[in-house]
């Protein structure tokens, strides 16, 4: 008896020496991440200060410099990063160069779009440029013929034309104006380095030139909605307990365990390195009602609908590629999407032409239940993970680390951060709201619209435009054999 009691009592240590632990463990790295916080915050503003008197504009966050100066090691080959934004015309109804001036004259108004990213003694910053820039400077024509086809051909060959190298002191943005004399569609793409802005503040710059058709001007594309997600209820004991379990996953998230080797996700390994090549997969345009009448039959969010539909359209072409994995593991198959979260503005931030743009935004990893068989079962599993994202602050917690950590690190240390975190998972997924009624651009009425990044991994970028969701899907067409197929498998997940 008295050895049990003995060998209870010494559990009862070793329980209490681990709960102690793991307190300190977390206390400490609160600790450490709290002063390096503090000391990055207080570097700011000392820069802020002995900057203040020189020509150039507010400082750059560590997630906007990171891209100015590479995000990945040098040898994964990662190109630049350029947000494509294409609008689409009319056959025959393509605007001039001349029709796009005033459109260049108001990116220029924008502290970020009139000037170039450069590195001073402590911080990024913007030098701005001369007010005698000729803005013919910053559009560029392509001259095709064909059908829509020659039109995204044409998008693709070009979409990843430096912007940073090769154009002297211009700024790292322009008009690329694809002029189909054919029987497709035009289009004019606005290609801009992701440095300069995110997906949220490109759509309220694009407030300040597009206009609906009918003359009226155009606000409000950012729902008030999106605010409410951010809003905590919970007591303070709760978010507390939440914002360490979100802090433990973020710091080590990069360190997970890697996802699934699916013929899907295959191309994506430790030893990655972008090969150059990319093609778009174009999903067919869903109807917005069509969608909303899904979500609201399922009583799910809109995002969780667009998510299941991925997931399902990964997981039959899986199925057709007679995926061994997929048969293997089934519902246990690990196949997770970096989701990346905006966070919403002050008016004070978007009314003030030097603070609109910037990327106030952070990845987040999300489990996309791509084993699931069955789609009612599939809607759920998503619904709830990403349920469950939204009420904590895993979000804003991976904000302040990103800002916070990186910027103390060797470079190459933090490069190796981000490539070992993208390495991880299968995918990009990007949504961005766009105007619900017909618009007009450089006076042409606009039909269509895209969204195109090339990535490290595969991209999917969703955007709505007029009652319509447009998409699109980003690969390697090399690693993924007859990959067009996931288009149908996409739009089919829709009606099944």
């Amino acid at each position: 008896m008295s050895k049990i009691m003995s060998l209870n009592a010494a559990v009862d240590t070793m329980k209490r020496q681990v709960n102690d632990n793991t307190v300190t463990t977390v206390a400490v790295t609160s600790a450490v991440l709290l002063g390096a916080y503090i000391w990055t915050r207080r570097r700011r503003k000392s820069a802020h200060d002995a900057l203040e008197e020189r020509p150039l504009g507010r400082i750059m966050s560590f997630t906007s410099a990171a891209m100015a100066m590479g995000a990945f090691p040098e040898e994964a080959k990662v190109p630049e990063p350029i947000i494509n934004a294409a609008i689409f015309f009319k056959p025959g109804d393509c605007p001039q160069e001349r029709d796009l001036v005033d459109v260049v004259l108001t990116f220029l108004q924008y502290e970020r779009c009139a000037g170039i990213p450069v590195e001073g003694s402590n911080e990024w910053r913007i030098k701005i440029g001369t007010d005698s820039l000729d803005p013919t400077k910053l559009t560029r024509l392509i001259e095709t013929k064909g059908d829509d086809a020659a039109t995204y051909d044409s998008i693709t060959a070009h979409m990843q034309d430096s912007l940073s190298q090769g154009r002297g002191d211009l700024p790292w943005w322009e008009l690329l104006l694809i002029n189909n004399q054919g029987s497709g569609m035009s289009a004019c793409v606005i290609r801009m380095h992701h440095c300069i802005a995110d997906g949220l503040s490109l759509v309220t710059l694009v407030e300040q030139f597009l206009t609906y058709t009918d003359g009226s001007p155009m606000e409000g594309l950012i729902p008030q909605s999106m605010n409410k997600k951010f809003q905590r209820k919970e007591s303070k004991f709760t978010l507390v307990f939440k914002t360490l379990q979100s802090l433990a996953k973020v710091l080590t998230n990069v360190a997970s365990r890697f996802d699934d080797d699916t013929v899907f996700s295959k191309g994506v390994h430790k030893d990655m390195v972008h090969s150059g090549k990319r093609k778009p997969i174009l999903f067919e345009p869903i109807p917005l009602d069509f969608a909303k009448k899904l979500k609201s039959a399922a009583n799910v969010t809109l995002n969780d609908i667009l998510f299941t539909c991925l997931s399902q359209a990964i997981h039959e072409y899986c199925k057709e590629q007679n995926c061994p994995v997929l048969r293997k593991k089934g519902d246990r198959v690990q196949c997770r999407a970096l989701l990346p979260v905006g966070f919403p503005r002050p008016d004070h931030e978007t009314t003030d032409k030097t603070q609109t743009l910037r990327n106030k935004w952070a990845f987040i990893s999300c489990e996309m239940g791509v084993g699931v068989d069955n789609q009612m079962d599939r809607l759920n599993y998503v619904h709830n993970h990403l349920k469950e994202l939204k009420n904590s602050p895993y979000a804003y917690v991976q904000l302040i680390v990103q800002e916070t950590i990186p910027p103390i690190l060797p470079l190459k240390m933090a490069q190796q951060t981000a490539y070992d975190t993208f390495v991880r998972h299968s995918l990009v997924f990007s949504n961005v709201p766009g105007p619900p009624r017909p618009c007009s651009f450089g006076g042409k009425e606009a039909v269509g619209v895209q969204m195109f990044f090339n990535n490290f991994i595969p991209q999917v970028g969703i955007i709505s435009y007029r009652g319509q969701i447009f998409g699109n899907m980003t690969v390697d067409p090399d690693v993924l054999p007859n990959c067009e197929s996931l288009a149908y498998h996409y739009s089919q997940a829709f009606v099944n």
